[in-house]
């Protein structure tokens, strides 16, 4: 079976990095590849680059399994899309020093990083990146395509929807709520709930304006 990184970029590094430690520590892959569609060279830190369509004829999806290292959950979300309509299996890479209680859900496709820690009974939605060091208390539920930057705390109870962006450092309360399609800025300490498709920030985080252009990075 080979492993494919889709996206040859910052997080595409971290993610290879993530994958190759696995792998010297379980066998799971007999390589490690790029996907990405835009890149015209055919290596990148290390590693062999192919669109998905060439890979898929090389080496067909069914010896094919992929995992999406983009930080912006609209990409995410469809690059998912993209992988399921070319049956490419679709895994979940959790770093093995990351603490996942025996009671917590991870959807498939999710990436966990090194030093995260998920309580009891959290719910983690499909194709969601938890960046190194945060923290996901006990029944908190975050849906599909979500992205949580490095050193977030989100305390217990708390609801997050689907495509929302957390930003470094963030600090949530217990049994908040923030809406689908939602940017929550770096460094941010979230005490009450944010509506869909907004862009917060501060200290009480608050909201600033509506998020038209679903990025994160421009």
């Amino acid at each position: 079976m080979n492993l494919f990184i889709y996206c040859s970029g910052g997080f595409g590094k971290e993610v290879m990095d993530i994958a190759h430690r696995l792998n010297r520590a379980h066998s799971l892959w007999d390589s490690i590849a790029f996907l990405d569609d835009t890149r015209e060279e055919s290596s990148f830190y290390g590693a062999d680059v192919f669109r998905l369509e060439s890979a898929c004829k090389r080496f067909g999806a069914d010896g094919m399994e992929a995992v999406i290292a983009n930080g912006e959950p609209f990409v995410r979300k469809a690059l998912i899309e993209k992988l399921d309509a070319a049956n490419v299996r679709v895994i979940s890479l959790i770093d093995d020093c990351a603490v996942i209680s025996e009671t917590a859900t991870i959807g498939v496709g999710s990436i966990i990083f090194p030093g995260c820690f998920v309580s009891s009974m959290a719910t983690i939605g499909r194709n969601v990146a938890i960046i190194a060091g945060s923290t996901i208390g006990h029944d908190t539920v975050f849906g599909d395509n979500c992205v949580v930057s490095g050193q977030v705390n989100v305390g217990g109870e708390c609801y997050i929807g689907n495509e929302s962006y957390i930003g470094m450092g963030t600090q949530i309360k217990e049994q908040t709520r923030i809406g689908r399609a939602t940017i929550i800025g770096m460094g941010s300490v979230v005490f009450a709930d944010i509506p869909d498709k907004i862009i917060a920030l501060g200290n009480p985080c608050r909201p600033m304006r509506s998020n038209i252009n679903k990025r994160i990075f421009r």
